[in-house]
């Protein structure tokens, strides 16, 4: 191993997603992963931003190492499986990873029930109907009572909330028919925001959108796609509206750009780790490393904390809202409380089928906060009155072909399923060579389209916006 040469492990080629020796490369500050495919030459992108960030996050949850079977993910671990119903969308984004816009085809209902099935055989784990957009669909409610009726307790709507936000009732006939979260596109506070995003202003639509799910009583989770210098100054202003609306916010989960699907043009990748650096220039309370990983993927999938209260904490800054330097923002993060070791402990008692449920708070997912509460001697009543309060922050950084490590496909914990009864990796199923093909979907006969607007992955359409 060079000097330079922090790890290897197994990629995949940006030009044909063949499997390739990689190797993590220190250079100046951050690190790059770089690999040699025999049909198109050497290759070297820019992974994460820095290195003193990157061996901390090495030091938290699995370390996976790839069996050289089939890319597809362990049941026992799937967090969510993303259930795509439709291509059909409402608008057309230049950013959006399943490439949808108005007229592509839905899903047929028999093609549905065996991806439900495919979910149940797997033990019934979480599920977000998608798409393109799903509620273009007039029997989405239907949908959903027919996840519900599999025993299947969690169902998130991935939506732009435009249906929400237009149409009275609709929100409520979502939540009569079982859904328990909204996934909602929301990009910032800013007309220009959306403009640039999605080509239309979608800002007051957005708020309508949440006010609608508050009168249904439907949990929220926003959701960004962040997008260096377009968006990226609004994190800080995105957290505080979610605390402004934790009544029926429940948390944010920022996106940073990634290169597949369909998107602007072709740059350096968002690691989530200069992210969290520019949101915690935003936010006074908090910082860097305070945004722990998540507790069943890879600690360079997914980070998060949760902000509550100053009033809630157990220090003496917490008398009069103020924190000690002085700043007025009058939340902090829970994770300050816990030190790494403790974190990495409590994350191991997670199961992977309440980490959604933990995010959007639901029922079950207070009841784990209240178990592993008292599991720590800490007070699950005083827990429990925290969870009208409480909003999730996390990022989660998308694996594209520039990030490509096969070792961490295998351990992914947000999984689509297929009709022939498998549950496959996320990123791998959106993942797109430079040239638009999704090569390891048609591959593996995954299933969905074949080529990212007939294979020109840096030429968006944008002429609207999308949920994705």
């Amino acid at each position: 191993m060079s000097s330079d040469e922090l790890a290897t492990t197994t990629s995949l080629c940006p030009d044909c997603l063949e499997p390739v020796p990689g190797r993590y490369e220190r250079r100046a500050e951050g690190v790059f992963l770089t690999r040699e495919c025999p049909d198109h030459g050497s290759v070297s992108r820019q992974v994460w931003g820095s290195l003193d960030h990157w061996e901390w996050a090495a030091e938290f949850g699995p370390d996976p190492e790839h069996d050289g079977g089939d890319l597809t993910v362990d049941p026992d671990h799937a967090c969510l499986a993303v259930v795509e119903v439709t291509d059909d969308c409402n608008l057309s984004c230049s950013f959006c990873f399943a490439s949808s816009g108005p007229g592509g085809e839905g899903r047929s209902t028999a093609e549905i029930d065996a991806l439900l099935d495919t979910v149940v055989e797997a033990g019934g784990r979480p599920i977000q109907f998608s798409g393109g957009e799903p509620t273009v669909r007039d029997d989405l409610p239907e949908l959903v009572t027919r996840a519900r009726d599999r025993g299947i307790d969690h169902v998130e709507v991935n939506t732009n909330g435009t249906r929400l936000a237009t149409e009275d009732g609709y929100a409520r006939t979502l939540a009569d028919a079982g859904v328990t979260a909204i996934y909602l596109q929301f990009d910032g506070l800013t007309v220009d925001t959306y403009e640039r995003i999605r080509g239309v202003d979608l800002v007051d639509e957005k708020r309508d959108a949440i006010d609608a799910c508050r009168a249904a009583d439907l949990p929220v989770v926003l959701v960004p796609t962040v997008v260096p210098g377009v968006n990226d100054d609004e994190m800080g202003d995105i957290v505080r509206f979610a605390l402004d609306n934790r009544d029926v916010i429940r948390s944010v989960n920022f996106q940073p750009v990634a290169h597949f699907g369909r998107y602007d043009q072709h740059e350096g990748r968002y690691a989530i780790d200069d992210a969290t650096r520019q949101l915690a220039e935003q936010i006074e309370s908090l910082d860097p490393r305070d945004m722990l990983p998540a507790p069943c993927c890879s600690a360079y999938c997914q980070i998060g904390t949760a902000f509550v209260p100053r009033e809630a904490d157990v220090g003496e800054d917490s008398d009069d809202g103020r924190g000690a330097d002085g700043d007025d923002f009058p939340f902090v993060p829970l994770t300050q409380f816990v030190d790494d070791r403790l974190w990495d402990t409590l994350s191991g008692l997670v199961d992977e089928g309440d980490y959604m449920e933990l995010l959007a708070w639901t029922a079950a997912g207070q009841e784990w906060a209240c178990k592993t509460a008292s599991c720590c001697g800490v007070d699950a009543g005083g827990v429990a009155d925290l969870f009208d309060e409480v909003v999730a922050v996390s990022f989660t950084g998308f694996m594209d072909a520039d990030a490509a490590d096969v070792n961490r496909l295998s351990n992914c914990c947000i999984s689509v399923p297929t009709t022939d009864g498998d549950l496959v990796p996320f990123c791998g199923y959106n993942m797109t060579t430079t040239d638009g093909d999704y090569a390891l979907r048609n591959r593996n006969g995954w299933g969905g389209r074949e080529t990212v607007d007939g294979g020109r992955a840096t030429e968006p359409t944008t002429d609207g916006g999308a949920s994705r």
